[in-house]
C-alpha cells in the first residue's frame, strides 16, 4: 500500500514538471501566414440598367392572305410555284372557262342588240325635246331592254374574270397544292400570299412584364436558321387585354431584317426595357450567405462582405438597390468561400 502511494506521487511530480506553457497565437499573425486568395474585381457602376425580358414567339407576316377560288371549276393551268415572288394582279391559276366565255360573248351580243333598239327609240326626239329626252332617258333604257342587257353583260364578264385567280398583293406564294386538272369548289383556299418585307414576331408575356413595354422598345431575336447572328426588332403593338385563360398579353415585334426568315419559324426574343440610373454589378458578384445576399469588396488587401438588396437582373448584371456605393471594387471570382477580412490578392 505504501509502495503504491509512492508510485502515484512520483508520477504526479513528473507530470507537473513536464507541463509546458500554452502560448496564444495572434489572429493577425495567423492571417498573415495564410496565402492570399487571388481574385478579380470590377468597380460598381452607376448606369441605366436594362431589364431583359426573355420569351419565345412565332414569326408571322404583317400581311398574310389566304387566296380563294371565287368560283368552282377545273384547273387549266397553274402559273406559279411555292416560294415565288408575285405582283398584285398577277394571274396565279386559270380555270377552264369555255362556258363562261360563251356566256360573256352572248351577253355582249344581246347588249349590242338592245343598244340598237335604244338608239332607234331616241330617233323620235329632236333637240327641241332635250328636256323631255332627259326625263325619258331611264325609261327608254328600261323599255328597250338596254338596262337589263348591261347588267347581264356585267354578270357574264365577272363570271369570266373569276376563272382567272389573281394575286391580291405583292408577296410570296406558299401552301400551294393544286395542279392542272384539280377540281376546285367556290371559296376553296388555293394558297397563301404574304409580304416578305414586313415580318413580325408574335409572343405572349406575363401581364407584369407587358406593362413595362412601350412601342419602339428594342429587342434581339434569334432563330434556328440564324442562330449565329442577332436580328434586331422593335415592339410594334401591345394588345390592351389580358387573356382570361392564361393571364398573358399578346405582343407583336417588328423585325428590322427579314433575310432567311419565314412565317411560322420559332424565335427566341430578348426585349430590352430601360430602367433608372442604378448601381450595377456583374451577376457573379452576388453570393448568398445565411439566406442573405452578399457582395464582397476588396479594401486594403482584405475582403469585406456587404449585405445588399438586389433588384432586377438581366442574366449578366444585377441591380443593387442598397448596400453598395459607386466605385467600390467588387470581387467577382473565388468569392464563394471567402470570409470577412480574408486576405486577397487582386489579379
Amino acid at each position: 500500500m505504501k509502495v503504491s502511494s509512492i508510485v502515484v506521487l512520483i508520477v504526479l511530480i513528473w507530470a507537473c514538471s513536464g507541463k509546458q506553457e500554452v502560448i496564444e497565437t495572434d489572429p493577425l499573425q495567423l492571417r498573415s501566414e495564410v496565402p492570399p486568395t487571388e481574385v478579380q474585381t470590377v468597380p460598381a457602376r452607376k448606369l441605366p440598367f436594362e431589364y431583359l425580358i426573355h420569351t419565345t414567339g412565332k414569326i408571322q407576316a404583317l400581311t398574310d392572305i389566304e387566296t380563294q377560288a371565287q368560283t368552282g371549276g377545273i384547273v387549266e393551268k397553274v402559273w406559279v410555284t411555292n416560294g415565288e415572288q408575285v405582283n398584285a394582279g398577277q394571274t396565279l391559276i386559270t380555270l377552264i372557262n369555255t362556258q363562261q366565255t360563251l356566256a360573256r360573248d352572248k351577253a355582249r351580243l344581246q347588249l349590242q342588240e338592245r343598244e340598237i333598239v335604244y338608239q332607234d327609240a331616241l330617233l323620235g326626239y329632236t333637240k327641241k325635246d332635250s328636256i323631255k329626252l332627259k326625263q325619258a332617258h331611264e325609261n327608254l333604257k328600261i323599255s328597250s331592254g338596254l338596262a337589263a342587257a348591261e347588267i347581264a353583260y356585267k354578270e357574264a364578264q365577272l363570271a369570266w374574270e373569276q376563272t382567272f385567280i389573281k394575286s391580291p398583293l405583292n408577296g410570296v406564294i406558299s401552301n400551294l397544292e393544286v395542279h392542272a386538272g384539280s377540281l376546285l369548289s367556290a371559296n376553296q383556299t388555293i394558297c397563301r400570299i404574304h409580304s416578305a418585307r414586313d415580318l413580325l414576331v408574335a409572343t405572349e408575356l406575363l401581364e407584369a412584364d407587358a406593362l413595362l413595354l412601350k412601342p419602339g422598345m428594342e429587342a434581339e431575336v434569334k432563330t434556328l436558321g440564324n442562330d449565329h447572328a442577332d436580328i434586331t426588332a422593335k415592339v410594334f403593338r401591345i394588345n390592351p387585354r389580358v387573356d382570361e385563360k392564361d393571364n398573358l398579353v399578346k405582343v407583336l415585334l417588328k423585325l428590322n431584317e427579314t433575310t432567311r426568315l419565314l412565317p411560322g419559324m420559332t424565335a427566341q426574343v430578348i426585349i430590352k426595357v430601360p430602367h433608372n440610373m442604378v448601381i450595377v454589378v456583374p451577376r457573379e458578384a452576388v453570393v448568398v450567405r445565411s439566406g442573405r445576399q452578399v457582395v464582397f469588396t476588396a479594401e486594403n488587401g482584405l475582403a469585406k462582405w456587404n449585405y445588399v438588396t438586389a433588384g432586377r437582373e438581366n442574366g449578366k448584371e444585377v441591380e443593387i438597390v442598397e448596400g453598395l456605393k459607386e466605385g467600390q471594387q467588387v470581387i467577382i471570382t473565388n468569392n464563394l468561400q471567402l470570409a470577412h477580412d480574408a486576405v486577397v490578392k487582386i489579379n
